[in-house]
């Protein structure tokens, strides 16, 4: 992992270590909320270089930059769990749209794909001093592409794994936080159980943990869960689930059920944990409607979209062969193509994923409820994340943090803004084990958000998914 940032004054005023001179600064008059779940206290906070050095009662020092806070909270920086920032980040060092919603150090490498070698990509974010601190998991799919190549679509020999497991090794040695799988998609989506268990078994020799987006967040959410903690159990470390949701109609209102099971998990030693970001809809590639991957079957598609609440529930966000059906649902386009919904979603797959596809899509689906989202936000063992990169296409991207601050802290009290806090630095801080960030106290790196608890608003929509 690496961590680099800079100073930006955006929606937060976000201060981002390090800042290379030895200067002294001062924020004076703060609300201080320090991330590890205590009441919140009026305090000054003084930071030297890039590191705090103080935090109390303190008086300006003869030419020191001083940040007057009354009114404001001073919070360690957000932790993005799940983030897809790496993507453009070389291009747009700024990162924009994470810097102006808390974010200091986003967790990339998810979903089973990460950079190749990271050793190399982590010097080229060291030269480019980009404006997050970044660590990065090592993609099972990208380790699994570098050995089975274009025949991925079958299960990997025992020999196959064991490169893949080595692969793993050396990623960790380069400094990968663990082993992340995107099992819905290819070429994760044909690995076994075991094949996951032993890339898992490489990680958690060097200390690392398993974190994936599972085979199924629907119908078969459940079986999904329990073979992630299967893959812990075995593999010998701990596991996370990425963004952890119930996607469909047979599973909605069964939360507490999930909850239950990971208690039970770490009631037997293991360490069990998911993230989580605060909306109802997802984004992904429409072919995750149906969890086989036999398109033709026009059944399966009848099913996938009945269980997200119809083709209504579908909006295309990205379809380069007709940009014109983007920001559209599957509905709208039926009625303006004069087609069947089941029609119009096969025809976007076999131009997309298809023989000889050149184009691409990606979908929003509005396929969750609010009391299983409530019930997930304020597990206290699940953190916060975005599930979004530099330029997104779902509102997520955007507006994850300040939406967390202004619907479940000040809107709805699910969340003390304590609590809040603490599960977007604290605790992700410690499960990733990042030792001098997460907290605001003496001796820790200077990743401090400041914003007004009265005010926060997110503003990011699906029509403006990366509105300020």
């Amino acid at each position: 992992m690496r961590f680099k940032c800079l100073l930006s004054f955006a929606f937060f005023l976000t201060l981002s270590s390090p800042l290379i001179a030895q200067t002294s600064l001062l924020i004076s008059g703060g609300t201080v909320i320090d991330g590890t779940g205590t009441a919140r206290r009026v305090a000054d906070v003084r930071i030297v270089g890039n590191k705090i050095t103080a935090v109390g009662k303190l008086k300006a020092k003869a030419g020191e930059r001083v940040i007057h806070a009354k009114g404001l909270i001073v919070a360690p920086g957000f932790i993005d769990a799940h983030s897809h920032a790496d993507g453009g980040l070389l291009k747009e060092p700024d990162a924009e749209t994470q810097i102006r919603q808390g974010i200091t150090t986003s967790v990339v490498g998810q979903d089973g794909s990460s950079h190749f070698p990271l050793a190399t990509w982590f010097t080229e974010l060291e030269a480019k001093h980009v404006a997050l601190n970044i660590a990065s998991f090592v993609g099972h799919g990208t380790i699994r592409s570098e050995v089975t190549g274009k025949d991925f679509k079958r299960t990997a020999t025992v020999d196959e794994q064991q490169k893949m497991a080595d692969l793993v090794s050396i990623e960790m040695q380069s400094g990968a936080l663990g082993l992340s799988s995107g099992l819905e998609y290819d070429p994760g989506f044909y690995s076994t159980t075991q094949e996951l268990i032993t890339c898992a078994r490489a990680a958690g020799k060097a200390h690392g943990i398993y974190i994936s987006h599972v085979r199924d967040e629907g119908d078969k959410a459940f079986e999904s869960f329990k073979e992630l903690i299967e893959i812990a159990d075995k593999g010998k470390l701990p596991a996370q689930i990425s963004h952890i949701k119930l996607d469909t109609s047979p599973v909605w209102q069964k939360a507490p059920d999930v909850l239950k099971l990971m208690r039970e998990a770490r009631g037997r030693g293991l360490d069990i944990s998911a993230d989580v970001y605060p909306y109802t809809y997802w984004q992904s590639t429409i072919t995750v409607l149906i969890p086989t991957r036999d398109w033709s079957d026009r059944k399966a598609w009848e099913t996938g979209l009945a269980e997200v609440g119809g083709p209504e529930h579908v909006r295309l966000t990205t379809y380069t062969p007709d940009e014109n059906w983007n920001g559209k649902t599957i509905a709208e386009i039926a009625t303006l193509t004069g087609k069947d919904a089941i029609t119009v979603v096969q025809e976007i797959v076999e131009k997309t994923h298809g023989k000889g596809a050149m184009g691409s899509e990606s979908v929003v689906v509005t396929a969750m409820t609010e009391n299983d989202l409530d019930a997930f936000i304020s597990a206290p063992e699940i953190m916060f994340c975005t599930d979004g990169g530099l330029h997104p296409t779902h509102p997520r991207g955007a507006g994850s943090f300040p939406r967390l601050l202004a619907v479940y802290v000040r809107e709805k009290h699910l969340l003390s803004l304590e609590a809040a806090i603490h599960k977007a630095t604290a605790l992700p801080a410690s499960r990733f084990g990042f030792k001098d960030r997460g907290r605001i106290a003496k001796g820790m790196k200077a990743d401090l958000v400041l914003f007004d608890p009265t005010t926060v608003q997110d503003r990011a929509t699906v029509a403006a998914p990366a509105a300020a």
